[in-house]
């Protein structure tokens, strides 16, 4: 037996050991750079579980010998390895930004601290994705949003309204963890496991009654942590006043692993994909998420500050995702997903810029680009490619998202879903000139900071861009990962 063997256990453990460490290393610089080889060792373990997954392997890691339903155990098929690498991949770019970006907003000092709690949510959020046990799911669920209240307090250094911003999501995330638990206990009531593979199994001798009330407390806990309408409160200012760079990891991780839980509960606990539990949540999908799609791209026009209007942006695009996992089947779930997959890559790259230009000029508003077309010429064109990926211009990955639902919508007579979101695609071209004309129409001012992106923004950012590209133009990896997962959902494999 070697040290991979252990893989599926190490991805968890590894941030989560390395934490402590990193909080008591004598110099930032240090501490930074000790944070960057941790998460790229997680992608690399990550990518090791991917291969057994491509080729249809289900990994289950009992841990301590103790057996299910009996231990915990951590289950990885191709949803949860894909989910993985995402995580781990998204936590190695921001990594690479942390200790640049963190530097005038965080006191030396403090920073090491700080560094151990991006680990913390790290493993918190993969731990989520891997374990196959309900109630690992919510100390794991605990564990990535205390640590990250506190990645959004740090933006205080900066503006004391983040402070506020992550009070509310405290207060909120709470309030959707103790929904969560409430509907965990309901359900090991009545069926005696937390497994959830083994939850499947005895649900349906189960008292109705009680996964009827078990479900819907596990979905509005979900719906808060995934800012569904009307539980959105906490992201926009969440968004908007945490340090750049840690938003950049969470929009492109923390909303996604809600989704992820949504359909996974859907698939292997309860066994009716599209559905959760015995009340048909499905059909609220697809009218909350066309609220969602309208209601963020609107707030998005009003948005003075760039960082808020990508905020209001995400949540017009996870309304879209849950319209595509409301319309059902192999194709719903896999369009939800490919907007998944896509939109962390379109939406991180916009974010890693925008961590840039903040870094470069002290501010994400609107004013503060001015010039920037010429006077920061690589940040404003990666910039108008996350901007294209977010319309869905053709030969960008967003096109490749919205195109998977409008068939979907189009082949079912559902003009509402497809109208809703041809629509919001018109609303999403007005906010992103919005930031294009500021860009290239108006007039620097005098004392503007000079200088294009700094490294440790281009080389996150110059990826994601790439990759928002290259799915475009050849989308058949993300398309045909995510109908293989759909069809193992769907077949009753995942």
């Amino acid at each position: 037996m070697t040290i991979l063997d252990h893989a599926p256990v190490l991805v968890v453990v590894l941030p989560l050991l390395a934490a402590p460490v990193v909080a008591v290393l004598p110099r930032p610089a240090l501490a930074g750079a000790a944070t960057a080889i941790v998460a790229a060792l997680d992608l690399a373990l990550a990518l090791y579980l991917l291969v057994p997954a491509l080729d249809g392997a289900v990994i289950s890691y009992p841990l301590g010998n103790w057996l299910p339903p009996i231990g915990i155990e951590y289950r990885i098929d191709l949803l949860a390895a894909a989910m993985t690498v995402l995580i781990a991949g998204s936590g190695t770019l921001t990594a690479l930004m942390l200790p640049t970006a963190l530097g005038p907003e965080v006191a030396p000092g403090d920073r090491p601290r700080l560094f151990a709690a991006f680990l913390l949510c790290l493993a918190g959020l993969i731990g989520m994705v891997v374990t196959g046990d309900l109630f690992n799911v919510f100390v794991f669920l605990e564990i990535a949003s205390l640590s990250t209240y506190v990645l959004i307090a740090a933006g205080a250094g900066r503006d004391r309204r983040a402070l506020t911003a992550a009070f509310d999501y405290l207060v909120l995330g709470a309030t959707g963890a103790t929904f969560f638990v409430i509907g965990i206990a309901f359900l090991y009531i009545a069926t005696g496991t937390l497994n959830m593979a083994d939850l499947g199994e005895r649900l349906p001798g189960a008292g109705r009654r009680a996964i009827i009330v078990g479900s819907s407390f596990l979905f509005v806990g979900l719906a808060l942590k995934a800012a569904m309408l009307p539980l959105h409160r906490w992201l926009p200012n969440a968004y908007a006043y945490a340090p750049a760079a840690v938003t950049t990891f969470l929009a492109m991780t923390a909303t996604k692993v809600s989704l992820y839980l949504l359909i996974r509960l859907a698939d292997l606990v309860f066994q009716t994909p599209g559905e959760l539990g015995r009340v048909n949540f499905a059909a609220l999908l697809p009218p909350i998420g066309l609220a969602m799609l309208i209601t963020g791209s609107v707030m998005a026009v009003t948005s003075k500050d760039l960082k808020r209007l990508l905020a209001f942006s995400s949540i017009a695009n996870l309304g879209l995702m849950l319209a595509a996992l409301g319309l059902g089947g192999v194709a719903g779930i896999a369009a939800a997903l490919i907007n998944l997959f896509n939109h962390a890559i379109i939406k991180g790259g916009a974010f890693a810029v925008t961590a840039g230009i903040v870094h470069r000029r002290g501010s994400a508003g609107l004013a503060a680009l001015a010039g920037l077309s010429r006077q920061m010429p690589i940040a404003f064109a990666l910039l108008v490619v996350a901007g294209l990926g977010l319309i869905g211009v053709p030969l960008t990955a967003g096109f490749v998202s919205k195109l998977a639902v409008l068939q979907i919508a189009a082949g079912r007579d559902l003009w509402l879903v497809a109208g809703g979101i041809l629509l919001a695609s018109l609303i999403t071209v007005v906010y992103i000139w919005r930031v294009v004309e500021a860009a290239m129409l108006a007039p620097p001012a005098e004392d503007m900071p000079k200088g294009d992106l700094h490294p440790a923004f281009l080389l996150p950012a110059g990826v994601l861009a790439a990759a928002t590209i290259g799915l475009g133009i050849d989308s058949r990896p993300v398309v045909e990962l995510a109908t293989r997962i759909a069809g193992q959902i769907v077949g009753g494999g995942g």
